[in-house]
């Protein structure tokens, strides 16, 4: 994982020191990134994880069209 740092160590090296400037205004010191993201579970009753019929046609060709 690359930080901040490392990104204004870059800008700094590549003649942009200005930028480097102006991104260090914007910076967080405090911040800290969590150390593991809660994955949400997904459930078969929510959106559209329910089964439907489905009433379809099938033109001469051999190509499905839902009504």
């Amino acid at each position: 994982m690359i930080d901040w740092g490392e990104i204004c160590k870059i800008l700094v090296i590549h003649g942009r020191k200005d930028l480097a400037e102006e991104l260090k205004d914007f910076l967080d010191e405090d911040y800290k990134p969590p150390r593991r993201i809660k994955k949400e579970k997904l459930s078969d009753d929510e959106g559209s994880a329910e089964e439907e019929d489905l009433q379809f046609q099938v033109d001469k060709d051999g190509f499905y069209s839902l009504k």
